[in-house]
């Protein structure tokens, strides 16, 4: 893992040095980097969006982030048949990206990785903020 990587949410997420600060400042104590960066933010969609002037009510709200690794259809006598040490073969291969959804809406694809024995997703490809913003409202 490299210095640039960043796993929101694990306590040990190292901090992102394009965004500045300690993690400390993300977690409470760091109200001035938070205001910095939300003003940044609004600067940056202000360009490509009609109305941002509450977009900053929006910022803190969580979000449901969940990583898709495939998908399989099975029969319901297929379900009723499941028992442990049963397998299902979803549709990708290994190889292949996961999707990464935020309140079911495709915002990125990744690569499975393991920090300090917790499942994490590499971004590799991720909508652009409008994009997401349009996605996600």
């Amino acid at each position: 893992m490299n210095s640039n990587d960043t796993y929101q949410g694990h306590p040990e997420a190292p901090v992102n040095p394009d965004v500045g600060g300690t993690r400390e400042d993300f977690s409470g104590g760091g109200t001035a980097v938070m205001e910095d960066e939300t003003s940044s933010l609004i600067r940056d969609l202000e360009k490509d969006v009609a109305n941002t002037s509450n977009l900053d009510l929006l910022l803190d709200v969580n979000l449901k982030v969940s990583v898709e690794l495939g998908r399989a259809g099975l029969k319901f006598r297929e379900v009723l048949n499941l028992a442990p040490g049963s397998v299902v073969e979803l549709d990708r291969q290994t190889s292949e990206p996961v999707d990464i959804l935020v309140n079911g809406s495709l915002l990125a694809t990744g690569e499975v990785v393991v920090v300090d024995d917790h499942f994490a997703v590499r971004i590799t490809k991720l909508l652009n903020r409008v994009e997401r913003l349009k996605k996600v409202l």
